[in-house]
């Protein structure tokens, strides 16, 4: 798991979501209020809404999950990859990492 400490305290689910598809493109699918399920072959599960969970469109085991905290003065983004440990590995370098980069660079939310 990464974290990305933002220095506004107020950045939405909706600013990041948007960030995230612009930043990733068509090949991404982004689910805000979603999580990862249990089973890596489940469906997504509902969650709260700074939850958002982030898949390749073309894999349903490519995927990682996003989670906003807001505290006094900042905003941390939480970015862990998903899968069973060969995934998780793959996930990690793939996915997560693409994900922080595009946080990094989204205008307005720094």
């Amino acid at each position: 798991m990464s974290t990305i400490k933002l220095s506004r305290p107020d950045v939405t689910s909706d600013e990041v979501s948007q960030a995230l598809r612009d930043g990733l493109g068509p090949g991404y699918e982004v689910q805000p209020g979603k999580r990862m399920p249990i089973s890596p072959f489940g469906t997504p599960q509902p969650a709260q809404p700074d939850a958002i969970l982030v898949g390749r469109r073309s894999h349903p085991l490519a995927r990682a999950q996003v989670m906003i905290v807001r505290r006094p003065g900042e905003t941390a983004i939480r970015v862990s990859p998903g899968g069973p440990f060969l995934g998780f590995l793959v996930n990690t370098v793939l996915i997560a990492r693409k994900i922080r980069r595009v946080l990094l660079s989204a205008p307005g939310l720094a």
